[in-house]
């Protein structure tokens, strides 16, 4: 053997055993609220009172393990230290932990309680190696910035899993968490109820910091600006399978706001019920600020100005693909999207949009230039340019359904690009200001495009119309094939059969239907979909199996319907599905619980301390003897299994 070789293999075996004593030296730190701080913490029998004092003994490698109960303290995160909550007190591997997600209320919550006293977590001022944050809930923090973790540059090593962070508060930003030059990974986490007292940030705040998300949920926050999210300053965070929902700004972007070159990225991601003040009620973007969106829903999101669903101006240039944006209210312009940049959408729905001014699903001002290919625009409401309304000449539409709008469907000048269009039915006009009518040039059309819930039916004259040239991307809105045949269809949806088409019966029921309705397709397995539901309850289920399956839903306090329906030869359409109404307490029975439920909140509308909307069975906003009627007529109904 040569001396190299032996240098080498002894230099090897001094690593195996530094590598073998670093393992051996890693230990688990154990805390619980019957401990105490002065036991050795290495086992539950003699468990630490208090994390900071686990935090205190434990070295690089080690993890501290917290039984549930409350913690009233306020900690320093620590480099390659890991801190693990939700456990029983019995556990002797991690894997024994009680898995999440939990039930609520979560019988072995853990709880840090910063008792408004500062952050309740804070980075270190270095990290050298990775650390983590789990299981735990973050409340009560009070912090000038961070007022529930606030984090800074070592943070990007950190890990923050299957924690709640709530009732957090800052004086400037970052209610919920606070990252400054930090991008940490947060998975399957809730930020809730969390607020910015004057400035950005509800939720999260984002300063040159780029964290990524996945799972996690961010609502009921409120700030300034961003009250779910606030990206600042090159800040470009990743968010995945995600919902934004129900945070409020006194100022700009109710559930997200972009400001000076950050470029967030959202897929999967629903951005629902948040609400501004001034401008963007879902997402305000300004100052080179162009976000990604690909599968995302932006609904239900409301502005007392512009931009109900998403607001882009000052060269931010958002891009979306396979989105669905709907039901959105602007109580200026721009009910869908607002722009005075060069938005791009594709293969994108904008339906049910109302701007109370112009522009209901699309506004397009100050020389922007947007880019819209294969989109629905349907069922949209402004004063004018109810479906599209742009002041310049810079748009282009292409492949496109512009149907059902009111206050007329497009209102525009001469248009960059307008072709293998299909716009019919708008009221009162299809086609306003200087464009003229496009219509027979150029591949467009007036014929009724056969749409339901944004699908098309057999025989649509949009199949097979549009043009390929324009196309980019190889899956429509649903995720399936563009191209079926060797042409493009015009729209959202390239018609792939057999499809499952139909309408629901909302029996005694007088308000606005839900937008969205969950499906379950049964075959050997279940799989649940969600999917648009029209005014008049009509829907389509694409890309359904070829055989025999059943179909169930149960919307609002009706009860479970389940049909069987066979696609094995054709598409299944104008199929009638009769709901009955009745199930407040959602047991799939109309039982004397119902008739207790509606007797707790009998006279109650919105904002009541009683007012139960299940218990709402007819829609109009308010329980009455009506109600009571309704659970009468339906006693002792049960519903399909």
């Amino acid at each position: 053997m040569t001396r190299l070789l032996r240098t080498l293999l002894c230099a090897l075996g001094g690593i195996l055993l530094l590598v073998m004593a670093s393992s051996a030296m890693a230990k688990v730190i154990y805390v619980s609220p019957d401990g105490n701080d002065l036991n050795s913490g290495l086992s539950w029998a003699q468990a630490k009172r208090t994390v900071t004092a686990a935090l205190g003994i434990a070295a690089s490698r080690d993890e501290i393990w917290v039984r549930f109960g409350v913690y009233n303290e306020r900690i320093l995160l620590k480099s390659g230290v890991s801190l693990y909550g939700g456990f029983r007190g019995t556990e002797g591997s991690l894997s024994e932990r009680p898995a999440f997600p939990r039930p609520s209320p979560d019988p072995y919550e853990t709880v840090l309680d910063g008792q408004g006293g500062g952050s309740v977590a804070t980075s270190p001022a270095s990290a050298i190696r990775a650390y983590r944050l789990d299981g735990f809930t973050i409340r009560n923090g009070v912090a000038e910035n961070g007022g529930g973790l606030y984090l800074t540059a070592s943070a990007t090593l950190l890990t923050v899993a299957n924690c709640t962070i709530s009732g957090n508060r800052a004086n400037q930003d970052g209610g919920g968490m606070y990252c400054a030059n930090a991008s940490p990974t947060l998975t399957n986490c809730i930020l809730t109820s969390n607020l910015a007292n004057r400035k950005s940030g509800g939720g999260v705040y984002c300063a040159n910091s780029s964290p990524t998300f996945t799972n996690c949920t961010i609502s009921g926050n409120g700030a300034t600006y961003g009250s779910g999210v606030h990206c600042y300053d090159n800040s470009s965070p990743t968010f995945t399978n995600c919902t934004i929902s129900g945070n409020r700004a006194s100022g700009y972007g109710g559930g997200v706001h972009c400001v000076i070159s950050s470029s967030p990225t959202f897929t999967n991601c629903t951005i629902s019920g948040n609400g501004a003040n001034s401008y963007g009620g879902g997402v305000y973007c300004v100052i080179s600020s162009s976000p990604t969106f690909t599968n995302c829903t932006i609904s239900g999101n409301s502005t007392n100005q512009d931009g109900g669903g998403v607001y882009c101006a000052s060269s931010s240039s958002p891009t979306f693909t396979n989105c669905t944006i709907f039901g959105n209210l602007a109580n200026r312009n721009g009910g869908g999207v607002y722009a005075s940049s060069s938005p791009t959408l594709t293969n994108c729905i904008l339906t049910s949009n109302l701007a109370n001014r112009n522009g209901g699903g699309v506004y397009c001002y100050n020389n922007s230039s947007p880019t819209l290919t294969n989109c629905t625009i349907a069922y949209n409401s402004g004063t004018e340019g109810g479906g599209i309304w742009t002041s310049s000449g810079g748009a282009k539409v292409r492949n496109s359904i512009v149907t059902f709008n009111i206050g007329e469907g497009v209102r525009s000048p001469v248009l960059a690009e307008f072709r293998h269009n299909c716009v019919w039915d708008n009221v009162p006009y299809n086609f306003a200001g200087d464009i003229g009518n496009p219509i027979g040039t150029n591949g467009n059309i007036s014929v009724d495009p056969l749409l339901v819930a944004g699908h098309l039916l057999p025989n649509s004259p949009c199949i097979d119309a549009g043009d390929n040239n324009v196309v980019s991307v190889d899956a429509d809105v649903d995720g399936e094939v563009r191209f079926v045949n060797a042409t493009v269809d015009i729209g959202a949806d390239e018609f792939l059969p057999p499809i499952v088409q139909g309408y629901l019966g909302f029996n005694d029921f007088v308000g606005s239907l839900p937008s969205l309705l969950d499906w379950e397709i049964r075959t050997s397995s279940t799989e649940v979909r969600t999917l648009l539901l029209d005014a008049d309850g009509g829907f389509v289920l694409p890309g359904v199996p070829m055989e025999q399956f059943a179909l169930s839903a149960k919307p609002l306090s009706y009860l479970r319907r389940t049909v069987n329906v066979d696609t094995s030869e054709d598409s299944v359409l104008d199929l009638y599905i009769l709901l009955v109404n009745g199930d407040i307490d959602d047991d799939n029975e109309v039982t004397l619980f119902d008739f207790g439920a509606l007797v707790a909140a009998f006279g109650s509308v919105p904002d009541d301390e009683s007012w139960n909307p299940r218990a709402d069975l007819d829609g109009d906003m308010e329980v009455t003897l009506f109600d009571f009627g309704i659970i009468v007529r339906n006693f002792g109904e049960i519903g399909d299994e």
